[in-house]
């Protein structure tokens, strides 16, 4: 684990825009580094999560106050959360409210992140619902971000596991 986070430094990008990684590696090296969707599979909150959940597992308080930076970081940003356009957990606001929630739970200063659920309960409801019944990007995993998308609100199983959330 340590070395995958080691790893994970060395592509970090930080900025006046914040902290981000870049979307994908090739043989070649790193993707060009710029503020990308923030989604849960390849954006800034899915691996913010992950070192979140490193770095606890460590006993890395330096890593996990900067993964919980890079979240905050994101979630201001609105070039970033504006090019969620979908409701899907894999690439959209759905996945973006999920992490956010889980993150929260085991933040330092969980209220830096629960007082931002309100906007994203905001965008998600202002996106179309969609057409297809699938989970990653259809209306059942959209459905199950949303279900606990209420203030003291949580899971009835840890059905977000699969994502690697918890």
């Amino acid at each position: 684990m340590t070395r995958i986070c080691r790893w994970l430094d060395r592509i970090r990008h930080s900025d006046h825009r914040g902290t981000r990684w870049p979307r994908w590696i090739s043989e070649t090296g790193p993707a060009p580094i710029h503020p990308a969707a923030p989604s849960w599979c390849y954006g800034t909150p899915g691996l913010a999560r992950a070192q979140q959940l490193a770095a606890i597992a460590l006993a890395d308080t330096d890593r996990r106050r900067m993964a919980e930076r890079a979240l905050l970081d994101c979630l201001t940003d609105p070039h970033q959360l504006d090019q969620l356009t979908n409701r899907g957990l894999c690439h959209g606001v759905g996945g973006l409210l999920r992490t956010v929630q889980r993150v929260a739970e085991d933040a330092e200063t969980p209220t830096a992140f629960t007082d931002r659920l309100p906007e994203l309960r905001d965008r998600f409801l202002a996106l179309a619902p969609p057409e297809e019944p699938g989970f990653l990007e259809g209306a059942a995993g959209a459905a199950l971000a949303f279900q606990t998308a209420e203030p003291d609100s949580g899971p009835a199983t840890p059905w977000d596991a699969c994502l690697l959330l918890c």
